[in-house]
């Protein structure tokens, strides 16, 4: 290898270790979360758990009443005299 390719490389070596220190100390620093915060998000979590087991017990409670009824009766829609259509034109004249 010449003298001068050993030495831009030894170069760009040392420049690259040293972007990638500096961008792990800067986002280390950056990710640190304060002992508030952390509290905080503490408290939302458990919240937020709380809300989603309180809908999951709701959740339960109407599968294990639908189970009880064992009723599949259908909803008939109500009859009506209009005739449902597509004709838009037709529909303005209905309704001026």
């Amino acid at each position: 290898m010449e003298p001068q390719t050993m030495v831009v490389a030894i170069v760009a070596i040392a420049c690259a270790t040293g972007l990638i220190k500096s961008w792990m100390k800067r986002s280390r620093s950056s990710s640190e979360v304060d002992a508030e915060s952390f509290n905080r998000l503490a408290k939302a979590f458990m919240e937020h758990k709380k809300e989603m087991q309180r809908r999951v017990e709701n959740l339960e409670a109407i599968v294990a009443d639908e189970d009880e009824k064992d009723d599949f009766s259908q909803i008939e829609a109500p009859d009506r005299d209009n005739t449902l259509s597509n004709d838009l034109k037709g529909k303005e004249r209905v309704q001026s």
